[in-house]
């Protein structure tokens, strides 16, 4: 087991004053079979007066809103969280969500082509190899695409940040019958949330990160949460009236203790 210390930190700031904003956030660690939350805490601007609850994934969420005029919303997550072996068990829910294709991970002729594996290969062996074969296709490039650039755009540019490379992994493995999702969380050090893959194994959910190239997580990851693709699960999401413009700046922080 090791034991995390996480903070998560968002600023956004609008260029002019909006009213009757609603927030959704994602930010606080899920609880499954390899997490323990052992502390957290939640702050956010005053104004916004936070409700728990959870999507249809199951994933933790908190709900905020506010009729005041708004030039600044900030929130802050952080807590400390131990970790076992990355192993998640399937219990309940619909598989065949995971093998279909979604908005972002649909796959062409050429995509098909490219995903093909040896049918004589276990499922486990045949995700390393779709997660190698993701990392060396692609070119780690920020500014490339946005949060709405679906997978087969990613193929044909082959380059693109960790949503990206997930979103690829993920359409290549559903082409192989494979059940895959996509998560989002805190990678160990400092920068900004991260996204990966888990793979049904047909018992458990496993973890790979192709944009590192690494085969079956152990250690160093904390999951906030999963979904189809990254649609089904961001960490923020917000509403408002108003004709503003939003800036986000965000700090992640993933300590060992």
């Amino acid at each position: 087991m090791k034991r995390y210390l996480y903070n998560y930190q968002t600023i956004v700031t609008f260029s002019e004053a909006v009213s009757r904003h609603t927030v959704m956030l994602r930010c606080q660690p899920a609880v499954n079979d390899f997490q323990t939350i052992e502390q957290e805490h939640v702050v956010a601007s005053p104004d916004y007066a936070l409700s728990t609850g959870t999507d249809a994934f199951g994933n933790r969420i908190l709900f905020g809103s506010t009729r005041k005029p708004q030039t600044v919303f900030a929130y802050v997550s952080t807590g400390i969280v131990a970790t076992e072996t990355y192993l998640q068990k399937q219990c309940g829910g619909n598989i065949f969500l995971y093998r279909q294709p979604s908005r972002l991970t649909g796959i062409n002729e050429a995509m098909k082509a490219a995903a093909v594996t040896d049918p004589s290969m276990t499922t486990i062996e045949k995700a390393e190899e779709l997660c190698h074969r993701v990392y060396k296709m692609m070119k780690y490039q920020p500014e490339t695409t946005t949060v709405d650039t679906p997978a087969s755009e990613v193929f044909a540019r082959q380059c693109g940040v960790c949503q990206d490379y997930a979103h690829l992994m993920i359409a290549f493995c559903r082409a192989n019958d494979i059940p895959a999702r996509y998560v989002n969380g805190f990678l160990e050090g400092t920068g900004q949330t991260h996204a990966w893959v888990e793979v049904l194994d047909g018992y458990v959910w496993q973890g790979f990160d192709p944009t590192h190239d690494c085969e079956l997580i152990q250690q160093g990851y904390v999951k906030l949460a999963h979904g189809r693709d990254s649609a089904d699960c961001p960490v923020s999401r917000g509403m408002f009236c108003g004709q503003a413009v939003q800036q986000t700046q965000i700090n992640v922080t993933l300590q060992e203790l």
